[in-house]
């Protein structure tokens, strides 16, 4: 029961991180689009192109370890469960 505590407070915590890195990518994102204006000539668009790349790759990791993360709190979740039932079917 300790251990799938454990791993439930692990998975939980990894989305909390997993959801503040998406917030922050999307901000980067939008903070980028917004302050288009300071960006002028063929070499800053290339490098506003290769921030926008970079933060969508981060957007996804992030998404992807989230949903990694939620899978596997309600793995934890359905563990959890079947040891509190066969701990009450040994007493």
């Amino acid at each position: 029961m300790l251990v799938s505590s454990i791993a439930r407070f692990n998975a939980i915590t990894q989305m909390n991180n997993s959801a503040f890195g998406m917030m922050q990518a999307s901000n980067n994102m939008m903070n980028a689009a917004n302050n288009t204006h300071t960006f002028g000539g063929e070499h800053d668009l290339a490098m506003l192109n290769k921030m926008d790349k970079k933060l969508s790759l981060d957007l996804l990791t992030n998404k992807l370890t989230y949903k990694l993360a939620y899978l596997q709190d309600k793995m934890a979740q359905k563990h959890e469960k079947n040891e509190q039932k066969s701990l009450s079917v040994l007493a």
